[in-house]
């Protein structure tokens, strides 16, 4: 669909009157719909549907439009451009990646820092910038409008940058376009549900067959994790929230927060369950924590039992044993959060890594010592 075309549509559209008109009000013509023939079942029968195709397997569905949202400064482009350069060169980021053609507009970097950016990324990755070329179409558009429809004398109207921007979609057979962010290309009201209904279809037709990646900024009031109309959200198919605080303590503003970590949670799927993954930045990168199978979103793995082993250490040294035991006054995870040793481990996330290791027998419950009165007095240390 070009640009030309979508005019035709919205000139030949009926007046939209918000709100409706009075009973004495002329009836609107009426539009001729292209005839669409029913699901023909007796076709079907006995064949295999197709497996559903996604870009990120379980968190960004191909062919379809993805919100990320979060506050301004909390990570969203540099997340974006990890999964840009990971699905690019086919490398694992939060999930395992097949290689695809990605287009990224970002609207607030300029060259020089995308570059340093990338230079860290690709580093980490072990990688050439070279290995990109073809692969992640990168476009700085900090300083430039690049609104693609905005109201024209109170009509939502596309902008000649849509039509740009459906050119380099097919000129890069791109498979996934990021765009950061919202507020940037909509220049309507994004409380008016229908402009912005409007608006994502048009986005959605000059970008496919490519998935979409919206980046957004939260609602400046009200607690909404996006800024606008619910049209945003119904008109997506998954919608991703990145915050510096686990999703239980987003309303805590007294929980402690970790400046090294972000948490990348996935609020709505049309196609998988709720998800969460934890994110920590070194050297410029945002490296995602090793997740123990089948319980998503708890850092497992050498790193957080690392924390645990050291922590088991630290206390032990003062002459302080956790126990496993929640009801404990000396449960371990507790402890080390009192005596500031979860090292960016939230306390649940400890608890985990501490029960994997009890199971392993890499952390045991034995005699530290006697009590007064000598009876044995006993703790989890390692053996």
């Amino acid at each position: 669909m070009t640009i030309a075309d979508i005019r035709r549509l919205i000139d030949e559209a009926p007046l939209y009157r918000p709100g409706g008109a009075g009973d004495d009000a002329e009836p609107q013509a009426r539009r001729e719909l292209p005839r669409r023939a029913p699901i023909d079942w007796r076709a079907l029968d006995g064949r295999t549907p197709p497996p559903r195709e996604w870009i990120v397997p379980h968190w960004i569905p191909a062919g379809c439009m993805t919100l990320l949202a979060g506050r301004g400064g909390i990570g969203k482009t540099l997340l974006a451009q990890h999964i840009a350069t990971a699905l690019a060169l086919g490398l694992e980021y939060i999930e395992p990646l097949t290689p695809r053609r990605v287009l990224l507009w970002a609207g607030e970097d300029d060259e020089a820092e995308l570059w340093r950016r990338q230079h860290h990324i690709s580093s980490w990755m072990m990688q050439p910038l070279s290995a990109l070329a073809g692969r992640l179409i990168l476009y700085s558009y900090a300083g430039a409008d690049i609104t693609l429809a905005a109201p024209v004398y109170g009509t939502l109207r596309p902008t000649p940058l849509l039509e740009e921007l459906r050119e380099q979609v097919h000129d890069h057979r791109a498979e996934l376009v990021i765009l950061d962010n919202v507020a940037r290309i909509f220049g309507g009201s994004e409380n008016d549900r229908h402009a912005v209904t409007t608006f994502l279809a048009w986005l959605a037709a000059a970008c496919a067959p490519a998935a979409v990646l919206l980046l957004a900024h939260p609602a400046k009031t009200g607690g909404s994790e996006y800024s606008g109309s619910t049209a945003w959200e119904g008109a997506v198919r998954a919608r991703l929230y990145l915050s510096d605080r686990p999703p239980d303590q987003d309303d805590d503003e007294d929980a402690p927060v970790d400046d090294r970590v972000r948490y990348l949670a996935r609020r709505k799927s049309n196609y998988s369950a709720l998800d969460l993954r934890r994110l920590t930045f070194h050297d410029g990168v945002l490296i995602p924590a090793p997740v123990e199978p089948g319980r998503t979103g708890r850092p497992m793995g050498e790193a957080a039992q690392d924390v645990v082993r050291r922590a088991v250490r630290a206390l032990a040294e003062r002459g302080i044993y956790g126990s496993h035991g929640q009801r404990s006054s000396h449960y371990l995870p507790r402890l080390v959060r009192q005596y500031g040793l979860l090292d960016g481990l939230t306390e649940r996330e400890f608890a985990a890594a501490m029960r994997a290791m009890i199971l392993a027998g890499e952390l045991v419950t034995r005699e530290v010592g006697k009590y007064v009165n000598r009876t044995p007095r006993m703790g989890l240390a390692l053996p």
